[in-house]
């Protein structure tokens, strides 16, 4: 698993910083507070690229993470795939995505990332298509009436998407992820073959 050597991984916070939009740790190096709403953003907390002298193999494992019909890649997307690389690397092919799904959902180490799944989300529109049906589903549910027999039906959509709206943009955050492992793997698979 060379590859997940081939990551350049920064910590945006860090980032930020060093350019002056936060201020330095040391508290006095001045620091541009009109560039503060630049902390606001779509990025994930850590900046991943591959690197410059990355081989062209490496860029083949990835090609799924650039383009994959739908979502061009965007630093989200990267970052799925270092979290990946990570977790075949050390557990094995994950063929189905589903290890990395599930690590994103669940995993404690990362529970400011689930917090920041709005920016996720920001970061490209067309990801608004991966939330639309699964809340689609929600208010179909909500609708029926045999669902919370007495309540309102206006009671039954604000009840259930209160109780699920977070979590589903969470979840299909965490499904992306795993559809980018599961491509990986693949790629993996087809090397292995060929090789």
């Amino acid at each position: 698993m060379a590859v997940r050597h081939w990551f350049d991984v920064r910590d945006l916070e860090t980032l930020q910083r060093n350019v002056g939009i936060l201020p330095a740790r040391d508290r006095k190096a001045a620091y541009d507070k009109h560039l503060r709403v630049l902390t606001v953003s779509a990025l994930p907390p850590q900046v991943v690229r591959m690197r410059a002298d990355a081989p062209m193999v490496t860029l083949h494992y990835m090609q799924d993470v650039y383009d994959d019909g739908m979502l061009r890649a965007d630093a989200w997307r990267w970052w799925f795939a270092w979290v990946a690389v990570e977790l075949i690397a050390r557990l094995g092919p994950d063929r189905d995505g589903s290890r990395t799904r599930r690590f994103v959902l669940d995993d404690p180490s990362i529970d400011s990332i689930r917090t920041a799944a709005p920016r996720w989300l920001a970061a490209n529109p067309l990801r608004l298509q991966l939330v639309e049906r699964r809340l689609g589903e929600l208010v179909d549910r909500a609708a029926d009436p045999t669902s919370s027999p007495g309540r309102t039906i206006e009671e039954r959509v604000r009840g259930m998407l209160a109780g699920h709206l977070a979590r589903t943009v969470v979840d299909a955050m965490a499904g992306e992820a795993g559809e980018v492992a599961a491509a990986i793997t693949r790629r993996f698979d087809e090397r292995a073959r060929r090789g």
